[in-house]
């Protein structure tokens, strides 16, 4: 495989590129447009790409008409609030194509997202084309390399549902092509460019793009220039284009990285502690090299190409000694995919995600191509090699049927012998055209496959697609118009009734899609790491890296802290009646009554707003310290948050204590199983996943100790999770016991050999033993879960060992609560029941806070100012998250800022009469952009020195 620079015409590479891209595109965009799909993926694509989008276009638009008004560096619509590059990093900013959509008008952005979708996928096959001309392939063999290529499992759901993984694949050719410019001696200018590029694009690509870099230079030095390459210079040239396309994207490189440092994703633990995948993993992995229209990326190894994939990396391997590159590539690859620590190496040493196979895909279109160029001079020996290898590997993937009898395996299998047919027609038939017959079948396999993968039959891809106009209607109809009459405001969010918000089927809306409101809830790749501390130290159950906060189960003191002045809720979804203290019903839209007469179907959606909000700044007088609360349970931490504030003891030099006084009340309860047995949760065995508990209230206790609360939030606390599973073989043993005992399906239902075929299977599959449960409790009220998820989860793996569940607000306590467990095997944890009542004192703390509350206040592009005067020294707290890039003047002088309340802005205020202005600066810009001004002058004065030597010769 040798590498040519000399010029060419791509004319007519690029033209026959271009027809049959459109050819194929119109099969696979098709696909969703006659299902009636737009291109908007519901989770990450209408929460996340494109809101992203339209704000950052918006921003963008903004700046170039007032040039000289400054960038905003914080936004208060993100959340609580957010550094505007920590958001807009991942996503748009470095993004090329985010800029191409300023050539559309406003009201055409949403049309303009899902046509850049489409560009980026042009362009990756494009610059396959463009690389592979330099390995002298025929044009035809390259456009066959190119639609495998971009037309595969991984491509086809990425570029949708993650359009900027698509810019990865563009970009890798270019990586490559430039490295091998450097081996041959040729200068380092392009691949410094391309390095830029990759840098500035997205951190997280750069690092995957650059690894493999790395060990394409390792590979290609060692099988081909070892001993023919000038090291000396090559490392030269090679660092001149590293260390100068670091610093030309250094002014966006840096602030994200250090954004990355101080984000949820920090800290992660390292390949989800796991050693070896689970066994469903390799059972799985032989089929998905050709299974095309597969969406099973388990821990994101995303194969799935055209079914003469197959034949195109046996070939390879067979004749190894001629594409050492290659063969050591697809084995090094194959020993990668069988152990997650590569995958969490890739993963930037977090969880183990292979979306490094992004890479695999260049070397693997690449066989295809050669396969197809030297089919006709293939020995006999080669053909049967071929055949054998077919047949063995219809064999592995015919047992894997037995577990997972996937039916998308049908059309791979067929053209894997279809392919097999074909190679030996070319080789020994005497076909007249063999690569439009060749071409034709790959076209035929990659839009069968596309079309299998997206027609919303069989749980396609469409189904996760938002409607057409789903968007606009999305963003009209949020709240059902309750949100109309609401001003504008920076001083409060909002937020919706927990897992209530039913919007259609599978979606979950995490973020509020609303300029004007700012919602509690948000949903992107890097949140801040403070906020996501409180959220666990509060034992938020609905914590993600993510999502740090979601609804914060509707927890309302919280709720209260955090600004939340309006709830939307719908009826009849679930917590519909979960409804937190202080929160009154204001409006809702008129009662749809069911057809069928069912009230528990009638429709309607409520608006909940609250007097109880806390300020976004206000004043205390008395602080906490964590060794004054480190033996106190996390519903009394939550309570002392309307009494002071928290403070490191060094931080609360000079200011007055709480006397902690807590009317919190224990509950005293006993756990009992439903056979009617008193449980132990310190060593609960549950050897039926069908066995539920009660948490029965001991309110008698309570009436004659005078603590009986009424009008209170009831949570559940449980501390010191372990969960381990029964061994594989114990798990068996006890679901075939419970089915034997279990005759309600009949005395002649019973099958002990299907019934231990069946659990086989079923443990096989969920990866058994794993570490994952549920722990469900259910009140009148609505149903509450700590769950730990498997480390198939990839980032949204987590370890849980803790959880506060709020069960409601309770008039009156109830006699007992339901728990469940999801999993058999042992449990030992703690559990503690507390009833937080709402009494005057906590509606005196309330309006105190309310009555102390930071005036005046005046929102700007880089932070807030506002008015305050007081009697005393104290505090100034807020629910601002806190970050570096905060800088805080009062009355015109710099004031050392604090981290209050574990994660939000706060700082001394001596009495008097002051002017707070709280400015934000992005961590790193400044120095980042410096160094991007010395990089693009290193590289004028490198280029101006190279033109001057080559005028001298």
């Amino acid at each position: 495989m040798e590498f040519s620079f000399k010029k060419k015409s791509y004319h007519s590479l690029f033209s026959w590129y271009t027809l049959t891209f459109i050819v194929v595109a119109f099969f696979v965009y098709g696909a969703y447009y006659l299902s009636g799909h737009s291109l908007i993926w519901q989770i990450d694509g209408s929460q996340q790409h494109l809101p992203l989008l339209i704000s950052y276009r918006k921003a963008l638009i903004e700046f170039f008409q007032h040039p000289f008004a400054g960038i905003t560096t914080w936004s208060w619509k993100y959340g609580l609030g957010s550094d505007t590059f920590q958001i807009y990093s991942y996503y748009t900013i470095g993004d090329i194509f985010a800029y191409l959509t300023l050539l559309f008008p406003a009201s055409k952005i949403i049309f303009a997202y899902q046509v850049m979708i489409i560009l980026r996928m042009y362009f990756a096959g494009l610059s396959f084309a463009y690389f592979a001309k330099h390995l002298r392939l025929q044009n035809s063999t390259i456009i066959v390399g190119a639609m495998i290529y971009i037309f595969n499992a991984y491509l086809l759901y990425a570029n949708v549902a993650q359009p900027f993984f698509t810019t990865a694949f563009i970009i890798f050719p270019l990586v490559i092509l430039g490295i091998e410019r450097i081996l041959q001696g040729k200068s380092a200018f392009y691949l410094t460019f391309v390095f830029s590029w990759m840098f500035i694009n997205n951190f997280y690509f750069a690092f995957i793009l650059g690894l493999g870099g790395i060990i394409y230079l390792i590979l290609r030095v060692l099988f081909n220039y070892r001993k023919r390459l000038d090291y000396w210079v090559t490392f030269k040239k090679l660092s001149f284009a590293s260390l100068t396309s670091l610093l030309i994207s250094a002014g966006l490189l840096l602030p994200e990285i250090l954004a990355v440092q101080s984000s949820t994703r920090a800290g992660s633990l390292f390949a989800n502690g796991l050693k070896t995948y689970p066994i469903y993993y390799y059972l799985a992995l032989p089929s998905q090299l050709i299974n095309g229209g597969n969406r099973d990326f388990y821990f994101w190894s995303a194969l799935g190409f055209s079914s003469i994939a197959f034949f195109g990396v046996c070939f390879i391997l067979l004749k190894y000694k001629r594409y050492p590159l290659l063969a050591s590539t697809f084995i090094l690859s194959f020993i990668m995919l069988l152990f997650p620590q590569f995958g969490a190496l890739f993963n930037g040493m977090m969880s183990p995600s292979n979306r490094w196979t992004l890479m695999l895909c260049l070397p693997l279109s690449l066989a295809v191509s050669e396969l197809l160029e030297k089919l006709p001079t293939l020995s006999d020996r080669t053909m049967k090699y071929l055949a054998y290898l077919t047949f063995a590997y219809i064999t592995v993937v015919g047992i894997n049927y037995y577990f997972q009898n996937s039916e998308k395996l049908f059309i791979p299998i067929i053209f894997l012998l279809v392919f097999l047919g074909m190679l030996f027609w070319i080789r020994y038939g005497k076909s007249i055209h063999p690569y439009r017959l060749a071409n034709g079948l790959i076209i035929a396999n990659i839009v069968l496959n596309a079309i299998y993968f997206e027609t919303p039959y069989n749980g396609g891809f469409a189904n996760e697609m938002l409607p057409n106009g789903a968007y606009e209607k999305l963003l009209k109809n949020r709240y059902g118009g309750l949100d109309d009459d609401i001003a504008p405001s920076n001083t409060f969010r909002v937020s919706t009734i927990s897992n209530n918000f039913f919007l259609a089927k599978d979606f979950k809306m995490y973020n509020t899609l609303n300029e004007k409101l700012h919602g509690l809830s948000s949903y992107y790749s890097l949140q801040n790491q403070y906020l996501g501390d409180f959220s666990r130290n509060m034992q938020n159950i609905q914590y993600e890296t993510n999502v740090p906060l979601r609804e914060f189960d509707d927890r309302a003191i919280l709720l209260n802290f955090l600004g939340v002045k309006h709830l939307f809720a719908q009826l009849n979804q679930p917590n519909d009646n979960k409804i937190p203290y202080g929160y009154h019903l204001s409006q809702s839209t008129r009662l749809i009554h069911d057809v069928n007469q069912k009230a528990s179907k009638n429709q309607q959606m409520r608006r909940y707003t609250t007097n109880y909000a806390f300020p976004l700044m206000y004043w205390q007088n008395k602080v906490i310290t964590a060794k004054q609360i480190q033996s106190l349970s996390v519903t009394q931490k939550e309570r002392l948050l309307s009494q002071g504030v928290l403070m490191t003891k060094k931080d609360a030099t000079g200011l007055k204590r709480l006397d902690i006084k807590n009317d919190t009340v224990e509950v005293p309860f006993k756990l009992i199983s439903d056979r009617g047995n008193i449980v132990d949760p310190s060593n609960l065995q549950n050897s039926d996943k069908n066995e539920t508990y009660r948490i029965v209230l001991n309110l008698e206790e309570l009436k004659r100790t005078k603590q009986l609360p009424k009008n209170s939030e009831l949570h559940v606390e449980i501390n010191d999770i372990k969960y381990t599973p029964f061994s594989f073989k114990k798990q068996i043993q006890f679901e075939e016991k419970n089915q034997a005992d279990d005759l309600t399906k009949g005395l002649l239902a019973s099958n002990d050999r299907l019934a231990y075929y069946k659990y086989f299977r079923y443990h096989v599959l969920k990866g058994s033993p794993d570490m994952s449960y549920n722990i469900t409790v259910n009140s009148k009220l609505g149903a509450e879960t700590i769950a730990q998820p498997r480390q198939s989860k990839t980032s949204f793996f987590k370890i849980v060992n803790n959880g506060t569940m709020n069960l409601g607000q309770f008039k009156t306590l109830p006699d007992s609560l339901k728990l469940t467990l999801s999993k058999m095997g042992t449990y030992n944890f703690k559990i503690k029941v507390y009833a937080q009542p709402f009494t005057s004192d906590y509606q005196r703390d309330v309006k105190q806070i309310q009555k102390h509350a930071v005036k005046n206040l005046s929102f700007k592009q880089n932070g807030v100012s506002g008015d305050i005067t007081t009697d005393q020294l104290g505090v100034i707290t807020s629910s601002i998250p806190y970050s570096k890039g905060w800088k805080l003047y009062v009355d015109g002088k710099k004031v050392p800022l604090y981290r209050t309340n574990q994660a939000f802005v706060g700082f001394k205020l001596a009495s008097g009469k002051h002017h707070i202005n709280l400015v934000y600066q992005i961590p790193g810009l400044k120095l980042g952009l410096t160094l991007s001004v010395i990089g693009i002058i290193l590289l004028i004065f490198s280029w101006m020195l190279q033109f001057k030597k080559r005028i001298s010769i």
